[in-house]
């Protein structure tokens, strides 16, 4: 009201008789006011006050063209807040009433004088005076709820209807205001805040809560709602407002605190300057300081363990790296740090988030890791990629390498078993590092294989005689648990730069040396020369070509009847295999055998001879000719890595053959697997196939062994056979033989029987059955076809005849 008195009052008059509208406004401006225009409808009254804004409109009832004074009073109210005086004749109690509903601001009858004009207005702008400031304590009280983001919730206790006010700001609680019943909104809470609003109302407890709401086809929310029961006024007044965003930003922050206690990772909490602020349990665990005692410093101060050169303070971004860090006690750890600032709004970092972990098993991890790469596991020397390593890295001086291999290891492996070859080997091994020097190293290539690499020797002389030295070492006896062994070893030596141009050759070479040293008859170092590369050839050459061979269709079988010593009648054959290279010719079995099981490839060729063997006798059977039984020779690598029963009995079945008929032969290495095959052989001795032990009394068994197995028959070796009539022992071991066997319930062959006088022997020793150069060499299978068929099916055949 001041600030219009200090301007003059702008006036709107509304009057559809020109004269009294006239003489109106010139009472007004006689009275100091400013009339800013006159309109005879309620149209013309809007558009007037839209342009020009007055502070009061004096309005007629009954207007030109029928239009209604108070219905253009109603919209002036409604668009503009502008009061209006109604002035008019009409006073009857219906026109009264449709005035009132517009809430005017003073009612003259016509006539009126200037002075209750003038006191009306007055009065009338009075009146708005105190509306605007009551509007403007409302416009802040609903900024302070927007600034608050908080709504007005009301209930009528006695209707139970709720009104809202201040939620403009809010679209949640803009969607809750629409529920207008207490029944609605009850539903929508959650449990604890429909209980919570029910003793509200039922007992008048205050509610301070924080409870779910869920609107019809929206997501869930959280409301924040302090209500009171005023009985006076009978209202339930409350402000609520909308905390989702808080709920779950103090979810979040529980889960962080949360997983900030219970990880393993230690972390510090630093404010804008780096100092801490806390720490988790994980962090004085590991470093033994506690949350007081670093609280305010720095970690740089406590924390790292500094070379020179090394950084002073923290990076002020993301920083990730490796560390060592100072426990409390002094010692130190290999940690990986990991720096997070945490930035405001503007991106400026407020705090830090330091976290490390102890990587000390990792390094220790590495290093035994790289230390495996380069160790043999058995024996802790070096290994094959450490010797490549050393050659590769060796460009200048002298360098011998000796290569040494065991003795006869694999027999002994075989027979006393794995773990008792290991302990062999680790000994051997700690022999050979003794007599070395610092310069110098020690290998395990694998297997039965070392190599020593012996830095600058002086003269090939030097590295010969350490070679005899590592010899004679292996050669001493090795006590391991209740067994005393004794093994020898063959050696290569190979010389760089006297010999090789480069020392990446000096392996090869050696290795031909070695084989050298083992043809002149083991337990000797051989020196490398370049004949040797040929036998090396010949051997690559060897293994190339059993790669081949079956699909080359290079080997065949030959068969050596097996006798019986008393009438000499052909009882059974036996397969020998043969192999006729396109290049290097006719080569033993004692030659490629050994380098078909070093390569992985005997399996493949016993599956070959297995099927080409039953194949055979099937022929002959179903030509009439009656060979009791054949041999088949069986590596042990058959029954450690394919189904040899399941094989053995689909080509029996096949080939319609009788399961007494086939006889596999096996030698003493199969003793160190024996509790791993004892199942598959008696399973094929329950089949009806019959199992034989060949090169009995040359290898390691013993008694208890012997009987661990079942067996049918022992085969005396052709080396025994060879000494009878020359020596007694040979004899004696014969006879041991016999007399064991016979114990056992086994039979007995002797192979490589050449002589009269060794068939005599044997047949006095009680040898039963033989085979050798006596009765017959090895024949092909059509030579035994025609042996057999010559005789019209008959076995019984003098020796001397056959």
């Amino acid at each position: 009201m001041t600030a219009v008195l200090e301007r003059r009052l702008r006036v709107q008059i509304v009057e559809d008789e020109r004269i009294v509208a006239l003489d109106l406004r010139s009472g007004l401006e006689q009275m100091g006011y400013e009339v800013v225009g006159i309109a005879a409808n309620e149209s013309a009254a809007l558009e007037l006050a839209d342009r020009t804004a007055p502070d009061l409109v004096l309005m007629d009832i009954h207007l030109d063209r029928g239009s209604d004074g108070i219905a253009a009073a109603r919209q002036l109210r409604e668009r503009y807040a502008v009061p209006v005086v109604f002035l008019t004749a009409y006073s009857e109690p219906e026109t009264l009433s449709r005035a009132a509903e517009s809430a005017p601001y003073g009612y003259l009858l016509k006539p009126f004088e200037l002075r209750e004009l003038n006191a009306t207005v007055r009065m009338a702008m009075a009146r708005r005076a105190e509306e605007r400031k009551t509007e403007a304590a409302e416009r802040r009280l609903l900024l302070a709820l927007e600034s608050a983001r908080m709504t007005v919730l009301e209930l009528d206790a006695s209707s139970s209807r709720l009104r809202w006010s201040g939620h403009a700001h809010n679209p949640a609680l803009a969607e809750l205001s629409r529920t207008l019943t207490l029944a609605e909104l009850q539903r929508q809470l959650d449990a604890g805040g429909r209980s919570a609003l029910d003793a509200l109302i039922l007992r008048g407890e205050p509610v301070d809560r924080t409870c779910a709401w869920a609107a019809p086809d929206a997501a869930p929310r959280w409301l924040e709602i302090h209500a009171r029961h005023f009985e006076s006024e009978a209202l339930i007044m409350g402000m609520v407002r909308d905390v989702t965003d808080r709920v779950h930003a103090e979810a979040r922050l529980r889960q962080a605190v949360a997983a900030f206690d219970a990880t393993e990772e230690a972390m510090l909490f630093l404010d804008g300057l780096q100092r801490v602020l806390s720490c988790n349990p994980a962090f004085s665990t590991l470093t033994l300081w506690t949350e007081d005692e670093v609280r305010g410093r720095c970690p740089h101060d406590f924390l790292y363990a500094r070379r020179h050169g090394d950084r002073a303070e923290l990076p002020q971004q993301a920083h990730h790296g490796e560390v060592t860090c100072w426990r409390r006690d002094g010692s130190t750890f290999p940690a990986l740090e990991h720096l997070s600032p945490v930035l405001d709004e503007n991106g400026e970092a407020t705090h830090f988030v330091l976290s490390f972990a102890d990587i000390s098993e990792i390094r220790d991890t590495q290093f035994k890791l790289q230390h495996l790469a380069l160790h043999d596991p058995l024996t802790g020397l070096g290994n094959r990629l450490h010797l490549q390593e050393t050659l590769q890295a060796h460009q200048q001086g002298a360098l011998a390498l000796i290569f040494l291999d065991l003795d006869g290891f694999k027999t002994i492996n075989d027979t006393l078993g794995h773990e008792t070859g290991d302990e062999l080997l680790k000994a051997i091994a700690t022999r050979l590092s003794a007599l070395l020097r610092r310069e110098d190293l020690a290998v395990r290539l694998g297997g039965d294989e070392f190599v020593v690499l012996m830095a600058e020797p002086r003269r090939a002389e030097d590295a010969l005689q350490l070679a005899e030295k590592l010899l004679h070492a292996v050669a001493q006896p090795v006590q391991l648990a209740a067994q005393r062994i004794c093994v020898s070893a063959s050696a290569g030596v190979a010389l760089y730069p006297q010999q090789l141009s480069s020392p990446g050759a000096l392996l090869k070479a050696a290795d031909a040396a070695m084989y050298e040293a083992k043809a002149r008859g083991r337990n000797r170092a051989s020196l490398f020369d370049n004949s040797m590369t040929q036998e090396a050839s010949a051997l690559l050459q060897i293994e190339q070509g059993l790669r081949q061979v079956l699909q080359t269709r290079q080997l065949r079988l030959h068969w050596q009847p097996m006798v019986r010593l008393a009438d000499g009648a052909i009882i059974g054959a036996e397969a020998l295999l043969r192999w006729h290279h396109p290049k290097l010719g006719e080569i033993g079995p004692q030659r490629f055998i050994p380098v078909a099981e070093s390569c992985g490839l005997i399996c493949a060729i016993g599956s070959w001879v297995l099927e080409q063997a039953c194949g055979q006798l099937a022929e002959w059977r179903a030509a009439g000719l009656l060979l009791p039984r054949i041999a088949v020779n069986v590596s042990v690598r058959q029954f450690e890595q394919q189904d040899l029963l399941g094989q053995v009995r689909e080509l029996l079945r096949r080939h319609a053959l009788p399961p007494d008929c086939l006889e596999l032969e096996v030698t003493e290495s199969l003793f160190a697997q024996a509790a791993q095959l004892r199942g598959v052989l008696q399973q094929l001795r329950a089949l009806g196939v019959r199992i034989a032990l060949d090169d009995f009394g040359t290898g390691f068994s013993s008694l208890g062994q012997l009987t661990a197995l079942p067996l049918d028959r022992l085969k005396i070796d052709r080396s025994f056979v060879a000494e009878l009539g020359h020596s007694n022992d040979a004899a004696a071991v014969v006879l041991a033989v016999v007399t064991l066997a016979r114990s056992l319930g086994l039979a007995v062959i002797a192979e490589g029987v050449e002589t009269e006088a060794q068939r005599e022997h044997l047949r006095e020793l009680g040898v039963e059955e033989a085979q050798g150069w006596l009765y017959h060499r090895a024949l092909s299978a059509a030579a035994i076809t025609a042996l057999l068929d010559a005789r019209g099916g008959r076995l019984q055949l003098p020796p001397k005849a056959l």
